[in-house]
């Protein structure tokens, strides 16, 4: 502790300190605007669970999936994959209030 009892009496601790804090309110003003939709499917051959998010310009599909052979379940894998909208190979999503869709799937909006 500093003489004064105030850990921050120092001038230059004051310029750190307001320094430190508008850079906090800046990361804080920036905080990505994020969309992410749900969809889990299961099938005689396999049990998917894919998440698509929305953030910052790019579209992030993350997949995890269990192949199913001669009843039983394989270890889970996982895919992600990203575009940019508009890009050349980015899929064709439209939306419908609280749904996404992608292809022939469905998404859900988390709440």
């Amino acid at each position: 502790m500093l003489k004064g009892g105030s850990r921050w009496s120092k001038p230059t601790d004051l310029c750190y300190m307001k320094k430190v804090t508008i850079l906090l309110l800046a990361l804080a003003a920036c905080k990505a605007d994020s969309r992410t939709f749900i969809n889990h499917s299961e099938g005689r051959y396999s049990i998917a669970d894919d998440t698509l998010i929305f953030r910052n310009n790019f579209i992030i599909k993350r997949t995890g999936f269990q192949k199913i052979r001669d009843g039983r379940r394989l270890p889970k894998q996982y895919k992600v994959r990203q575009w940019k909208p508009g890009g050349p190979d980015a899929p064709a999503v439209r939306f419908d209030g609280k749904h996404a869709y992608l292809n022939n799937t469905i998404y859900v909006l988390l709440p």
